[in-house]
């Protein structure tokens, strides 16, 4: 319930029966899952009032409704359902109903309600308007308060709650106070969820959560001049139950492209432009007499989100399409929804929400009127995600610029580096991501291995990163500072300490890497090995660095801490002949395994197997099995068959890819 008082009735009329088969079509207005189960528990002569039931029509939108029930003498009032659309929380429509209500009968009129007893802030709602507690009824195991008050005591109730600025903190106070009754309204539908009820409750609660959204977004219209909007949620959520509930019938055929990201703009301001053109279709429609079509598409071009809206109504002359010295349409603003010519007054709302250079308004008179929308994409994530980076950049950077190590320097002081550095590089992760938009990674990926491990120069690389697209161009720096970086330290460590000793402290650091996956290709004789983020190299791509055949090596990959023991590292091979050739490869596993328990990873790791790249034989790992690291570094050669299973005959000679 919303609680501005207002005594502004502009929106508010009686409410008819076209209206209440109008508000069935509403999903968020169709609502009655805890209310009172009938309307005749305390007096069976009520029967609906419809000259003090309302009905909130905003500019052709129904924004909240209150249905009445009176006994013959029109001297009690049951204020039976009484909605708020999610769209219209915050315009006081539930204070100024009551309060319509309470003027429209005479003063000592008594008014009353059952509200269920979990509503806390609709109770609430209602002392704030003038009511008290009376009585309670039990139906169903759910408990109802009767709530009552006279029409007079409710007026002068209204008279006290004056109209006050209130500063951003307060109004910030008052959204969380709103925002925890929504989620208490939420948690209380959930206990009362039964098999009988599902259906309703579900509809109820996300009725209750879009209320809440439009609560935080009316808010955040308030602090910022714009901000992210989710124009198609608007579209489906708003714009087209609205058409649907329409007392003309128009056919809807909305077309949503791909990945429409969201634009920047003001919530309710681009809802009310949207409704606005939406209802000016629909009396163009009614006007030309024929069966409607409104037609939306959103699509994605040129860097801009583009919203087309268009209708076969009777559509707008020639001459009403000039331009005058503003760069507007002549037709804005000079009619109105009476006129029944298809642009009414909101034509002006909609220019000054979206901007005239935004807009392009095509027409055939008597045929139809297309409205062509360009919106900016907001670049809020953007520009957050590039602030972090930022950050982050710096501080690994300040981190490294001079290195307290010697050769004298211990342990501890040389791993802290190592895991240092590899921090720095799945920081330049997300720095090489940062290109995919525009280019393939893994092509930039292989460019930074010839550089950190092959004969590229620095200003070589820096030429060819230059080649690439990507949104920020500092991006571009920071990539090439960080890997300049880090090949300075790692040189520096491979030529002072012996990579035996530090290997696994090397492999481990991958595990720093928690949301990705990192794969690795390593020689099972050295424990060499070369790793990255599998988004961005094939374990093929290390290969040449290692000088070895393929076929000499084995390929992996984790995610997360290689110290927690449940999470598999993933083994495999890539060519397999025959039987006997397979349990030579297994051999070159158990090599692999016994490198990883020299690296120091304990030996109940879980290992799992990769299916063969390229498998010519009728047999194959078993991608089920999963084996202790420490056992299967030990599994003598008869117990092989246990990690093997035969494959179907129609996949012998398959190639998987790596």
């Amino acid at each position: 319930m919303d609680e501005v008082a207002t005594n502004d009735f502009t929106y508010i009329r009686c409410l008819t029966i076209e209206d209440q088969n109008k508000i069935k079509k509403i999903p968020f207005l169709n609502i009655d899952s805890i209310l009172i189960p009938s309307p005749f528990i305390k007096d069976k002569f009520l029967e609906i009032d419809y000259e003090h039931s309302y009905v909130w029509d905003e500019e052709g939108e129904f924004l909240g409704y209150i249905l009445v029930y009176s006994n013959p003498d029109k001297t009690k009032f049951q204020v039976y359902k009484q909605v708020t659309s999610p769209f219209g929380r915050g315009k006081g429509i539930g204070s100024t109903f009551i309060r319509k209500l309470a003027k429209d009968v005479p003063g000592e009129s008594y008014i009353y309600l059952f509200v269920w007893e979990k509503l806390v802030s609709t109770i609430d709602f209602f002392y704030s308007n003038g009511f008290n507690l009376e009585e309670s009824t039990v139906y169903r195991k759910m408990r109802f308060y009767l709530m009552s008050a006279t029409a007079k005591s409710i007026l002068e109730k209204g008279i006290s709650l004056k109209d006050k600025d209130v500063s951003v903190l307060e109004e910030l106070s008052k959204v969380r106070h709103d925002a925890k009754k929504s989620l208490k309204v939420l948690s209380d539908m959930v206990s009362i969820m039964s098999v009988d009820n599902f259906n309703n409750i579900i509809e109820d609660i996300n009725r209750e959560n879009t209320a809440l959204l439009n609560t935080l977004s009316m808010y955040e219209d308030k602090i910022k001049a714009s901000h992210e909007v989710n124009i198609k949620e608007i579209l489906t959520n708003r714009v087209i139950p609205f058409i649907e509930a329409s007392n003309v019938p128009c056919e809807v055929r909305l077309v949503l492209g791909a990945s429409i990201p969201p634009v920047i703009g003001g919530y309710m301001d681009y809802s009310r432009a949207l409704i606005n053109l939406t209802s000016n279709a629909i009396d163009a429609i009614e006007e030309a007499g024929r069966s409607g079509l409104i037609q939306i598409m959103i699509t994605r071009k040129e860097g801009k989100v583009v919203l087309i809206i268009q209708d076969n109504g009777v559509g707008i002359g020639a001459e009403r399409l000039q331009l005058d010295n503003r760069n507007l349409p002549l037709f804005v603003g000079k009619t109105t929804k009476a006129d029944r010519a298809g642009e009414g007054v909101g034509t002006r709302q909609v220019f000054s929400t979206f901007g005239a250079g935004n807009i392009k308004v095509e027409s055939r008179e008597g045929k139809f009127t297309r409205w062509t929308i360009t919106l900016n994409i907001s670049t809020k994530k953007k520009t957050d995600r590039l602030g972090l980076l930022e950050t982050r950049f710096i501080g690994f950077m300040k981190a490294t610029e001079t290195l307290e190590l010697s050769d004298k320097s211990g342990r501890t002081e040389v791993a802290s580096l190592i895991w240092h550095l590899r921090r720095m590089e799945i920081f330049s992760y997300d720095l090489i991501q940062s290109f995919s938009n525009y280019n393939n990674v893994r092509d930039i990926f292989k460019l930074i291995l010839t550089y950190r491990y092959g004969k590229t120069s620095f200003k070589q690389i820096k030429e060819e990163i230059e080649k690439y697209r990507v949104d920020h161009e500092i991006i571009k720096f920071w990539l090439l500072g960080m890997i300049n970086r880090i090949k300075k330290n790692e040189k520096f460590l491979l030529n002072t300490y012996d990579f035996e000793d530090y290997k696994g402290i090397y492999f481990k650091s991958y595990g720093q890497a928690i949301n990705k996956t990192i794969i690795f290709t390593l020689d099972p004789d050295t424990g060499n090995f070369y790793a990255a983020d599998r988004r961005l190299a094939e374990h093929l791509d290390f290969v040449p660095l290692l000088n070895r055949k393929r076929d000499q090596l084995i390929r992996g990959e984790f995610k997360g801490d290689v110290k927690n023991i449940d999470s598999p590292i993933y083994l495999g091979v890539w060519t397999v002949a025959d039987k006997d050739d397979l349990y030579g490869k297994i051999v070159l596993l158990q090599q692999g395994c016994r490198q990883l328990l020299a690296m120091g990873i304990k030996p109940e790791k879980a290992i799992a197997f990769y299916h063969v790249t390229r498998n010519m034989s009728s047999f194959d790992f078993d991608p089920f099995k999963i084996i202790p690291l420490g056992e299967l570094a030990t599994l003598a050669r008869k117990n092989f068959d246990q990690l093997i299973t035969a494959t179907d005959d129609d996949f012998d000679g398959l190639v998987f890819t790596d």
